[in-house]
């Protein structure tokens, strides 16, 4: 399921929430409730003081009321021991709203984190015909601002919870202060805050139609930078210009429609809250109440009023945040269901000593890869192979060829067990490839694309990262010299040499010389290159395959090419043409 196509509800969304947090520390989790309840209970002592304080100003002779401990003089306690006391209060509940607040931060960054890091690694695990119907950008999307709104929605989740605690103390003050005035005052907030929380459910639902839009404007502005050179070259910026500004206006609207709402829900409730008062204060004076409790029930029941007309608020932001937590979820199932470790059971020994022979040896002579009626069809297309028989010799360099869309570079994902054959069977030094054994096959075998990927690091750090053994600089050199990338010697600070973002400081040539040297750096049983010195001029190719020639017997390389100066290096060619294979021997080598 595709992210956004989220149906959770409301009430599922903020269930998983909990559920993560509670999961990931309970610890956490039980300290924030009881800090909730302490500071509930701490606010609601400082908002009883303000009756005695109040009393003790306005008529020292009088005495008030109090359950369990009954009437009792505002005289007999002096009045600055009220205000110290008052001020304690307060101070204290300042520090459990502080240890509350740290703690829910941290609570918040340790959700996002761990839904971040599971989400991205279950996709790194998925099955690559996954990856392959996943949008790059929604991806990029989900895991990052996505996430981020799940912190935002679990951040709304303690703020209410404290808002509720708050609410429910000023609420029973409230009613010891005075049952019958207070009662109604309660009763009249409460309806009030059903009243302003029928935005809630709305909000929800703009929340979803938000992360719909934040997704399509991520994958306007990622594709367009792709492609800036194209874009640039044809001077054809207008259409991205404005597919650019219809995906902002999109958001836009999206965000003013849930903020008109919000304000205008905050601005009746304003107006509600000062009919209230008035009505509160003439029901009191008609009630006979004293003027010193009229005065502290306008101020707690306007405090409580306040207190529910921002929970409400920060539960219509909760709402509008949660549907992140669908996204975030529903792309963490669907690629945990794809994972690649739910591909049938096998036997993980792949014939792993018979790969490790060399083609000199006496042992073990099988083929490195064979495929035995292999066939492979792209859900999302149609497209594929079908009955592909072919056998890779070992130590031997083999060229896969044939016209577009005949499958070649589907035959070398297969053959590196990045996808799973729908039929037939692939067989590794004579034994079959199991999905058991597919991360310890991989760990043999190195690929070079027909473009190349570069990170925004130093030279050094492209051609170390996808190692699976200790690198030394040795090994760089060597692995570059193979390449043909003498270029490096002329590099200001040899292999801490920053590369720019993708490689932007070397040209196209330049970058797949590097990323043929990264796959010699893992010293591989086979290597793959598909189209790999397609970027690169006559001497510098004949350079290249010089090397990858000089590699047998030790490495089996498989190469996918057009052009007929790679395909006559070749020790054996396996033309695949669709609807079937043929095959046919390689050209004679010229003499060197």
């Amino acid at each position: 399921m595709a992210p956004g196509d989220n149906q959770q509800g409301l009430m599922a969304d903020m269930v998983t929430l909990v559920r993560t947090a509670w999961s990931l520390d309970r610890r956490r989790v039980v300290a924030q409730v009881v800090l909730l309840l302490v500071g509930g209970a701490v606010g609601g002592v400082g908002l009883a003081l303000l009756v005695p304080i109040v009393n003790s100003v306005a008529g020292p002779g009088n005495a008030i009321s109090l359950p369990v401990v009954g009437a009792v003089g505002t005289g007999d306690v002096p009045l600055w021991i009220l205000l110290v006391a008052f001020v304690a209060f307060v101070a204290a509940q300042a520090a459990v709203q502080w240890a509350s607040t740290v703690n829910a931060t941290r609570l918040q960054h340790l959700v996002v984190d761990r839904m971040r890091h599971d989400t991205f690694a279950a996709i790194l695990a998925a099955r690559w015909s996954f990856v392959l119907g996943l949008r790059r950008t929604d991806v990029i999307q989900v895991v990052t601002t996505g996430a981020a709104r799940v912190g935002l929605a679990l951040n709304a989740m303690v703020t209410a919870g404290v808002g509720v605690v708050l609410a429910v103390a000023t609420a029973a003050v409230a009613l010891v202060v005075e049952p019958v005035l207070g009662a109604i005052a309660v009763v009249g907030v409460i309806i009030m805050g059903a009243a302003q929380a029928t935005g809630i459910r709305p909000a929800h639902r703009l929340g979803g139609e938000l992360g719909t839009r934040s997704r399509e404007l991520q994958a306007v502005v990622t594709d367009s930078l792709d492609s800036l050179r194209l874009v640039r070259a044809h001077e054809a910026s207008g259409p991205w210009v404005d597919r650019l500004a219809d995906a902002f206006a999109g958001t836009r609207e999206t965000q003013v429609a849930n903020m008109r709402r919000m304000a205008t829900v905050s601005g009746l409730t304003t107006v509600g809250t000062a009919a209230a008062a008035a009505a509160l204060v003439g029901v009191a004076v008609a009630l006979g109440v004293e003027p010193t409790a009229i005065v502290v029930m306008v101020v707690l029941i306007g405090r409580l009023a306040g207190q529910v007309g921002s929970l409400v608020r920060t539960a219509t932001q909760l709402a509008n945040a949660l549907p992140a937590v669908g996204d975030v979820t529903t792309l963490d199932a669907a690629a945990r269901h794809a994972a690649e470790s739910n591909l049938p059971a096998g036997d993980p020994a792949v014939g792993q000593s018979a790969v490790g022979q060399s083609a000199a040896g006496q042992g073990h002579r099988a083929p490195m890869v064979e495929f035995v009626g292999v066939a492979y069809t792209y859900p999302s297309s149609g497209g594929g192979i079908s009955n592909v028989d072919l056998v890779v010799p070992r130590g031997a360099v083999t060229a896969l060829t044939g016209p577009s869309g005949a499958g070649k570079s589907t035959t070398a994902d297969v053959m590196l067990g990045l996808l799973w054959p729908d039929e037939g069977e692939v067989r590794v030094g004579g034994s079959p490839l199991v999905p058991a054994g597919l991360g310890w096959w991989r760990s043999h075998v190195a690929y070079v694309p027909q473009e190349s990927m570069l990170l925004p690091g130093t030279l050094r750090d492209n051609l170390v990262w996808s190692a699976t053994h200790a690198v030394t600089d040795a090994d760089c050199h060597q692995a570059l010299k193979r390449a043909a990338a003498d270029f490096v010697d002329a590099l200001p600070a040899g292999l801490d040499t920053p590369l720019g973002d993708r490689g932007v400081r070397l040209s196209g040539g330049e970058r797949q010389r590097i990323a043929i040297a990264r796959a010699l750096v893992r010293r591989p049983e086979l290597l793959v290159l598909d189209e790999a010195t397609s970027a690169l001029d006559e001497a510098t190719e004949a350079a290249v395959l010089d090397t990858l020639v000089s590699l047998a017997p030790a490495v089996t390389v498989v190469v996918i090419a057009h052009r007929r100066s790679t395909i006559d290096r070749a020790d054996h060619v396996v033309e695949l043409a669709a609807g079937g294979l043929a095959r046919r021997p390689a050209a004679p080598k010229s003499e060197n």
